[in-house]
């Protein structure tokens, strides 16, 4: 009766809408918003124009239509429109409707446009070519475009705002810039975190952790109740979380019975390998594996095996905010 009852629900809606005709998609109001939105296509019909202006040209009618289109790039372009400053560093990045591969070119463009998602374009282009260890001027580069773009201020939300607190938070942790800021560091790391990105969780939960010595009892436990919530929640998608978690139990600050659940957690990070926060990732594991008696070894390798049915295999790598498609 159930079944039957949810088929009627879900399909009477669409048998309505044939019967009605017209009529029912007029004040449908998901057709309303649907032709709401299409009023406002500036961001896509940037790319739309950016492809006609660079078509060729076969006949008089595209000829004339590919000089409209370049009269209406050069115009917005000199207006300074932010998704046509986008479409077009798109262009120049990715060498998108024939254009010319051209970084420095969709830097400078992604700079111009100031919105958040150009500037996290921007600091990535940056933030991806620039040495290792990073310059100054770079690192001053990108956290100034981070800044200007709004992209890394405290309301930037998404995954946008989630790359962007990251690479601010690497920024000034490193102390690229000139001097390190390890409390600006943190506030980027938390603000990733708490908008998804798993390598900020990490790098947010590394310093909640390294600080739970100096607080007092009373915002200690508030600080490992985030702790523990954050770690069980990640750990499965993150080597590097799996292993602070391991540290935790190893510290005693979560109970452990003679070093298994440390033993544990350190074994399963060893097992998901992949792209790694920590650089020493091997030489840490190293120091922290040990061998325990027979019958706790072979738990651990029954629990490790069972664990590891748990692992999300999720790649975490940056990605471009890009307006316009390959």
């Amino acid at each position: 009766m159930l079944r039957t009852l949810a088929v009627i629900f879900f399909v009477s809606p669409v048998l309505a809408a044939f019967a009605a005709g017209p009529v029912a998609d007029a004040v449908d109001p998901v057709v309303q918003a649907i032709r709401e939105s299409a009023q406002d296509n500036s961001r896509l019909s940037s790319c739309v124009a950016l492809a006609n202006a660079n078509r060729q040209v076969s006949t008089p009618e595209s000829a004339a239509m590919r000089r409209k289109a370049i009269e209406q790039v050069s115009a917005r372009l000199k207006r300074n429109e932010p998704a046509m400053l986008r479409a077009r560093a798109d262009a120049a990045r990715k060498g998108l409707y024939g254009f010319k591969q051209d970084p420095d070119m969709a830097l400078r463009l992604y700079e111009r446009a100031k919105t958040p998602d150009a500037g996290l374009n921007a600091a990535l282009i940056l933030f991806k070519g620039g040495a290792d260890p990073m310059e100054a001027a770079t690192a001053k580069r990108i956290v100034d475009v981070l800044t200007k773009s709004g992209a890394s201020l405290p309301n930037s939300r998404g995954s946008t705002g989630s790359q962007a607190h990251y690479i601010a938070g690497l920024v000034h942790e490193s102390g690229a810039t000139g001097d390190a800021d390890p409390k600006r560091a943190f506030e980027h790391y938390r603000a990733s975190a708490r908008n998804g990105y798993v390598p900020g969780a990490f790098h947010y939960l590394r310093l909640l952790s390294q600080t739970l010595p100096k607080l007092p009892d009373s915002e200690r436990s508030v600080v490992m109740q985030e702790l523990r919530m954050m770690m069980t929640r990640w750990r499965w998608q993150s080597a590097d979380i799996m292993l602070l978690n391991g540290d935790m139990y190893a510290a005693k600050w979560i109970p452990d019975e003679d070093g298994f659940l440390a033993q544990y957690h350190w074994r399963m990070a060893q097992r998901m390998g992949g792209p790694k926060e920590v650089r020493d990732f091997e030489d840490a594991l190293k120091t922290r594996l040990k061998k325990l008696s027979p019958e706790k070894e072979k738990r651990l390798e029954e629990a490790v095996e069972s664990g590891i049915r748990n692992v999300m295999a999720v790649k975490h790598e940056l990605e471009f905010a890009d307006l316009c498609a390959e």
